[in-house]
């Protein structure tokens, strides 16, 4: 068998290294002339690192990545709301990582490399087409500068893992038209500096009014004392005007550090890491709406091409990393691709699509709104109007329907083959 992955994403990588152990040939096509290093944090929750782990990559991930000790939800006003342990802390039995996006992507593209052979990696290949017959799938390529068509492939599979703007995606269904806004413009940035609270924490503070997110991402910075510590400013931002969603976009907003100015808590100085950010990184948010197919005989989806999703708790990466595997385990139990395709599918397209509403509706962040509208913002203690326990169940809610919750997740099996 020959498959033939369009987008040298996480998702693409994943299911790239999971096919090759089952000695299945695999080929890897990505537009751009160089793959680099993108983003900046992500966060590996447990039942994606679970699966890295089982591809033998749980070192270089203790290496580079942050086990994420706890999520601390704050309000505005630097109040603790709830703190939620994470990973091997909460009862599961794989670790919670927070890391660079573009280490591990490296790592993904370079352990494959090292398994499958370099010349399995084709750059400057940018799918535009593809035709299927009862046997084979042939894609077409094209250099992205030239536009010149650079290569016919046959394989006997075409995964489209190519993203956002997935071409497959757009071939299957070509009246679909744009992704959806979801009305948030995200600012991403990294800097070095001083560890806070325990140093190994997730904070999301705010609400849908304005948010941040920040976590250390950087194991060799722990070692020395330091943190790189990743920020995500979530800023509510309403156009007509269609923005460009792109990873690699640098921008210098003038108002974004005066919209954070009274953001200074003892344990953090919100508008110091902001200012002190050399590359800020723009990204309009966008989803889409969920499909309900994803595998056309021989050609089917994955990640962000089948399932794209707003970022609320670090869910993008990682159903693209159990897609990935979940792909590999199909092929693995099934004599016949096409069954496999079908099975894949079956397993993972109801299980993505509820994660792609509940994250429209909040997922877990829901406790931020629920102490905005019921907890005086002077509030001393935020428990005496709002419950432990009720934001708790918030949180648990999204767990289950995301599938993973502790004795869920523990007493599963993974796809391993």
């Amino acid at each position: 068998m020959h498959v033939l992955i369009a987008g040298a994403g996480i998702g693409g990588l994943t299911a790239a290294l999971s096919l090759e152990r089952l000695g299945i040939e695999v080929t890897i096509f990505e537009d751009v002339d160089t793959i680099k290093p993108l983003g900046v944090g992500i966060n590996i929750l447990p039942h994606a690192a679970r699966e890295l782990i089982a591809l033998g990559l749980q070192d270089e991930l203790d290496r580079l990545a942050i086990r994420t000790r706890s999520m601390d939800y704050f309000s505005r006003r630097g109040k603790l709301i709830i703190s939620v342990p994470c990973g091997e802390y909460a009862g599961y039995l794989w670790p919670q990582y927070s890391l660079h996006r573009g280490e591990l992507q490296m790592l993904l593209l370079e352990t494959f490399k090292q398994r499958a052979g370099a010349d399995r990696v084709v750059t400057s290949h940018q799918l535009v087409s593809f035709k299927q017959n009862e046997y084979s799938v042939t894609a077409n390529f094209i250099h992205p500068s030239s536009k010149q068509l650079v290569a016919e492939i046959t394989g006997d599979l075409l995964i489209g893992a190519d993203g956002l703007h997935s071409v497959t995606r757009r071939s299957l269904y070509p009246d679909e038209g744009a992704a959806v806004y979801a009305g948030m413009v995200c600012f991403r940035g990294a800097v070095e500096g001083s560890p806070y609270l325990d140093g190994e924490s997730m904070i999301v503070c705010g609400d849908n009014r304005l948010r941040l997110v920040s976590y250390p991402i950087s194991g060799s910075l722990q070692e020395k004392g330091r943190s790189h510590i990743n920020w995500i400013a979530a800023v509510p931002f309403v156009t007509d005007k269609r923005q460009e969603e792109d990873w690699g976009k640098l921008t210098q907003p003038d108002n974004l550090i005066e919209l954070y100015s009274d953001w200074q808590y003892d344990w953090l100085d919100v508008p110091g890491i902001i200012s002190a950010t050399e590359q800020i990184f723009e990204f309009p948010v966008y989803d889409r709406d969920p499909l309900k197919q994803w595998t056309f005989n021989r050609v089917s989806l994955l990640g962000d091409a089948a399932h794209p999703l707003i970022p609320v708790s670090s869910s993008g990466a990682v159903h693209a990393i159990i897609d990935g595997r979940a792909l590999a385990f199909a092929l693995a139990t099934h004599r016949d691709p096409v069954a496999g395709l079908q099975a894949y599918e079956a397993d993972r397209l109801p299980k993505a699509n509820q994660v792609v509403l509940a994250s429209r509706r909040n997922g877990p962040d829901e406790v931020l709104e629920i102490v905005r509208h019921e907890c005086p913002e002077d509030a001393d203690n935020i428990h005496d109007y709002v419950s432990k326990d009720r934001l708790q169940s918030v949180i648990d809610e999204f767990k289950e329907r995301s599938g993973f919750a502790i004795e869920t997740l523990n007493s599963s099996p993974s796809y391993r083959f």
